[in-house]
């Protein structure tokens, strides 16, 4: 048992340095690059409006992140993509913004599993740890995945 809370922990130490790596690759990425800004010419006057604001938001998001409100993260990103709709590199970002925030709680969920489990070593909150364990593998999968889809 302690052996696995001990590799636990050591997933858990590099996941946490995965997710710090994948923001700040995002946060190098919204930093207004190049690479958004060579068709500025060639977009429409709205979809250049959007795309400000929508980096706007998405900085917004970021911040709310970093201080671990993924709830209220992900709601700005959820608006973002609704209301902004012409701004497709803002959306872009967003996609690995909303993978960065289902990291993070997946994380929390994970935390929360294992006080649960070191208090109370039944069966279900094992269920329950094993299960959060598995939420983050995948979205660590998923950024990765999205990440590459991303730079295409």
């Amino acid at each position: 048992m302690i052996t696995r809370i001990r590799i636990i922990n050591a997933q858990l130490a590099n996941m946490t340095a995965m997710l710090m790596l994948m923001l700040t690759i995002i946060a190098c990425s919204a930093g207004g690059g190049t690479k958004n800004n060579v068709n500025t010419e060639d977009r429409s006057e709205a979809r250049n409006k959007m795309e400000t604001e929508a980096q706007a938001r998405l900085s917004m998001a970021r911040a709310k992140l970093a201080q671990m409100q993924c709830g209220e993260a992900k709601a700005i990103v959820i608006k973002m993509r609704k209301d902004c709709y012409l701004a497709l590199s803002a959306r872009k970002e967003g996609i690995l913004l909303m993978d960065s925030i289902d990291i993070q709680q997946a994380k929390l969920e994970l935390s929360k599993a294992d006080s649960l489990m070191q208090k109370q070593h039944s069966i279900s909150t094992s269920d329950e740890f094993d299960e959060a364990c598995r939420k983050v593998q995948f979205y660590e999968r998923k950024l990765q995945y999205d990440s590459r889809s991303t730079n295409k």
